[in-house]
């Protein structure tokens, strides 16, 4: 640990705080979510946190996948102003349990029984050698296609088994007038398009091999080459206003029909619920395609910060409890468009979407074809998934060629091991 690192830390830890969530019955939380359905779902949380006797404090900060929220949570420990509690994405938990930030969860976690009720996937993002450091809420999968049903069926469109057949799709629609797939310019929007498209066509030990394990042969080939092929056919397929366009946006047309298709998570299933849309009805919910089936997973989860304040510390206690349980896991996730990051809540009460998610998970972890999403911080260290954000959000708004990309792609890997 550096210096600095050591000395923020204990900053962080001991400073006497200005912040109203160090108040008696307070807890101050640090997220991004922003939009109709996260609102909504988040409300579920704080609600039954008040039932507790605390009052949430919110400190939403949206924009860029998370990446503005993160930023504002490094401010705020730099300054030793901590939250209470901050939702996590990826290593980034997993980096500040290893600076020791944050709070050790052992003593609710075996009080509780939570290891045995969640997928063995999620442990490397809530557990840091023998220390529990957070909650997960949710288990988002993030290879889906969302479609407008009058449009798909209008043009006679049927969920595609391929990317060949996706964009043949997707021209057929162009050609017809309509936007065949509603995306941004934003490199996480396209990072996730990509990433879908390098696992569909590959499989998952090829994305392992390349993205986790980051095999410089995985890189340079083919498979790495073809990939970028694909993305810049669904370049073809984005409307002339993609610039700067956030994704709940994107939801938007496609639920308004302006758009065909949206390749994102499925917490754009939100959206349409918020809309009152309703899955098989007005929209279509099915897998990115591929040739061997396969669940990229992304989980929300929250980390508690490190504190001498027993009213905090209280709060947090409170909270985690909160996140953890099994009504408000199902509730949370039926606005959310997730599933619950716990595996022993009923699948009864969700929708269609959600039960395919549920029957794919489990298929996943059986055939071990479940791996994290890059794009949210599940795959690979930050300074590498960092290159991978670069090279293929220039590749999509420029002219650059695939054999470029490729290139470009080595060359950030190794400079940045």
């Amino acid at each position: 640990m550096s210096k600095v690192t050591k000395f923020l830390m204990a900053t962080a830890l001991v400073l006497p705080l200005a912040s109203t969530a160090h108040a008696e019955g307070k807890v101050e939380g640090i997220h991004h979510w922003v939009s109709e359905s996260e609102v909504g779902a988040l409300k579920v949380l704080t609600d039954s946190l008040g039932a507790k006797g605390f009052t949430w404090e919110d400190s939403a900060v949206g924009g860029l996948s998370g990446a503005n929220a993160t930023q504002a949570l490094r401010t705020r420990m730099a300054a030793g102003n901590p939250p209470a509690t901050m939702q996590l994405l990826g290593y980034e938990g997993v980096e500040w349990a290893n600076e020791g930030a944050l709070r050790s969860l052992n003593e609710p976690y075996a009080k509780n029984g939570w290891e045995a009720a969640i997928a063995p996937a999620i442990l490397p993002f809530v557990k840091a050698g023998d220390d529990y450091f957070a909650v997960p809420i949710n288990m988002h999968r993030q290879n889906w296609v969302w479609a407008n049903k009058a449009v798909f069926d209008a043009h006679g469109i049927t969920e595609p088994k391929s990317w060949d057949e996706l964009i043949a799709a997707g021209k057929t629609l162009k050609e017809a007038g309509v936007t065949p797939i509603a995306l941004s310019d934003q490199s996480w929007q396209i990072l996730e398009v990509f990433e879908a498209i390098l696992t569909d066509q590959n499989g998952t030990d090829f994305y392992r091999k390349a993205v986790i394990d980051l095999d410089e042969a995985a890189l340079s080939g083919p498979e790495m080459l073809k990939a970028f092929d694909t993305l810049g056919e669904v370049r073809g397929l984005v409307d002339a206003g993609y610039t700067g366009r956030d994704w709940a946006v994107a939801t938007g047309m496609v639920a308004s029909g302006e758009a065909a298709m949206q390749i994102m998570g499925d917490w754009a299933k939100g959206e349409f619920l918020a809309k009152g849309m309703k899955p098989g009805v007005d929209f279509l919910c099915f897998p990115t395609p591929a040739a061997t089936p396969n669940f990229k997973f992304v989980i929300d989860s929250f980390g508690t910060f490190g504190n001498e304040d027993p009213a905090i510390t209280a709060g947090q206690d409170a909270w985690v409890e909160t996140v953890m349980d099994a009504e408000n896991q199902k509730n949370f996730n039926l606005i959310k468009g997730s599933i619950p990051a716990r595996t022993d809540v009923p699948v009864d009460d969700f929708d269609d979407c959600a039960k395919r998610s549920f029957a794919d998970r489990e298929a996943a972890v059986a055939a071990g074809t479940m791996v994290g999403g890059l794009t949210e911080g599940f795959a690979a260290q930050p300074q590498f998934a960092g290159v991978f954000f670069d090279v293929v959000g220039q590749f999509f708004v420029t002219e650059m060629t695939s054999q470029e990309a490729v290139q470009m792609l080595v060359d950030g890997i190794n400079n940045a091991r």
